[in-house]
């Protein structure tokens, strides 16, 4: 049964005149100087490793890039093939990510935020690109900007509106015909303030339109003629002041 002898560290071959194994194979390789040549070697890897810590890349690139040739299987070439469809396929998709406003970080990649921008003198400024203590400054005087040309609108469109109620109105972006039905509805409030304002002053000034108020109430609750309640009013020390102005003033 034959043997077959794997991992062999051989000292030493000899020449003789006919071997034992006749398909046995030996290479023999003729060197110079072995000091020599190892300290050859020494140079060679000092010199590649310093390569690729300058330069920050692998191994194989320093080699490559200082002339040492590499033999190369199949299978590594068709893994480096491989990685290099990937680099491909990775820069692709990264494009496209970033073109759909996507952030790519190292953990994670996330939806970018979208851009605010704030208008300054017409001119549109990123809010990302202004100092926080400044922005914030800059709001505030934007909120108050907006809140004057919501009164200006309210004074213009619906003075006779609830001020609080017109305010939240005029907040909205209304069309022409909204607004038009409410222009229209404010001037019917301004007839109806001017109307009952006027009377309360006639009620408060006229003696007589009191003292006829006070005749019309006394006649619904006693229920009696306008003339008894007349003469009842007229009993009364209120009733007799307002008659005696009604006589002044005629």
């Amino acid at each position: 049964m034959e043997t077959e002898l794997i991992n062999l560290e051989l000292e030493e071959v000899s020449l003789v005149p006919a071997g034992d194994d006749p398909l046995a194979k030996v290479a023999i390789i003729k060197c110079r100087d072995p000091e020599e040549t190892t300290k050859g070697n020494k140079m060679d890897e000092d010199k590649i490793k310093a390569y690729m810590e300058k330069e920050q890349c692998t191994r194989a690139e320093a080699m490559k890039a200082l002339g040492y040739e590499m033999e190369k299987s199949e299978d590594v070439k068709s893994l480096e093939a491989d990685i290099e469809t990937l680099k491909a396929e990775n820069e692709r998709l990264r494009k496209g990510l970033i073109e759909n406003g996507f952030v790519i970080k190292a953990e994670a990649i996330e939806k970018k935020a979208p851009q605010e921008f704030l208008d300054i003198d017409g001119e549109q400024i990123n809010k990302a690109d202004i100092p926080a203590p400044i922005l914030k400054k800059l709001e505030e005087a934007e909120v108050a900007k907006a809140e004057a040309e919501i009164a200006k609108k309210v004074q213009e469109t619906l003075p006779n509106f609830k001020p609080d109620v017109a305010h939240a109105l005029m907040k909205f972006d209304l069309s022409e015909e909204i607004l038009e039905v409410l222009s229209a509805a404010d001037k019917l409030f301004e007839g109806a303030t001017e109307e009952i304002g006027k009377a309360d002053v006639d009620d408060l000034s006229d003696p007589e339109v009191k003292l006829s108020k006070m005749v019309d109430a006394y006649a619904l609750e006693h229920d009696v003629t306008k003339a008894q309640a007349y003469a009842g009013v007229a009993k009364t020390a209120e009733g007799k002041a307002l008659i005696n102005k009604t006589y002044k003033k005629d």
